[in-house]
């Protein structure tokens, strides 16, 4: 705006031409109306403040709270994954070693040791479904299936009808079913067997497992033939008859 004075340019908010030293009248109202807007904005603050402050721990609370709730999450879902990030860092390593590794594969094949073969495969979490270990896959799949038959095979050897896992005669049972599991899997591979780079071996996994049925069950080949003919129960009443000896 201009003085009416002098002719020069004042600001809005001048109270007095700094020119010529006349008394703004003309924007005495916006004035006003700026210093009633200060002072209300100066007490809003005041008051925000004031609310801020006596607010202050509970504001603070509030903020290390929602930390805590992150962080059990973020533990949380560390906890509930951390078997399969450890298996996945395992799989990596496994894969990166795989010249290695495959030596001390080869060890335990050529000493005919399938249970180690099988657990040194599964505790460093070696896919053989794809990858630089595919080629084990057959191999894996009926060491997986001979180690679970001996492991019960020993439960009911051991503890002779007395043997239990969850019940009395859940080993019994247990034991029937990984004998059946094991020769299922091995006629569902038989195709395959033959040229497969490590047949030698997957037949003498299947030559271990006819020898442990016919020293501690007495099934030769008749009688295994036989033994899988019957249904479920007959299996384990045979099983539970040569314990008792009977």
């Amino acid at each position: 705006m201009k003085c009416i004075s002098c002719g020069a340019e004042v600001g809005l908010t001048e109270g007095k031409c700094p020119y010529c030293g006349r008394e703004i009248t003309e924007n005495a109202s916006h004035r006003r109306d700026l210093k009633k807007y200060k002072d209300k904005n100066k007490k809003i603050k005041g008051e925000a403040d004031s609310i801020v402050s006596s607010n202050l721990p509970i504001v603070i609370s509030v903020v290390v709270m929602i930390f805590l709730i992150i962080a059990l999450i973020i533990a949380a879902y560390l906890e509930d994954n951390a078997y399969t990030l450890r298996s996945e860092m395992i799989r990596k390593e496994a894969e990166k070693k795989h010249d290695e590794y495959s030596v001390i594969i080869q060890e335990y094949l050529d000493a005919a040791d399938y249970i180690g073969f099988y657990s040194f495969v599964n505790n460093h979490c070696i896919w053989t479904h794809q990858g630089p270990y595919e080629d084990l896959k057959n191999v894996t799949a009926i060491a997986g299936n001979f180690t679970a038959m001996v492991s019960m095979v020993e439960e009911v050897v051991m503890y002779g009808p007395e043997a239990k896992v969850y019940s009395q005669d859940m080993s019994i049972k247990s034991c029937a079913r990984c004998i059946e599991d094991f020769y299922n899997q091995y006629s569902y591979l038989e195709d395959e067997i033959e040229d497969d780079p490590y047949k030698e071996y997957i037949y003498d996994i299947k030559n271990q497992a006819d020898l442990i049925l016919e020293i501690y069950f007495g099934l030769d080949e008749a009688g295994r033939a036989e033994f899988f003919a019957g249904s479920d129960n007959a299996r384990y009443a045979y099983i539970e008859g040569v314990l008792l000896d009977e």
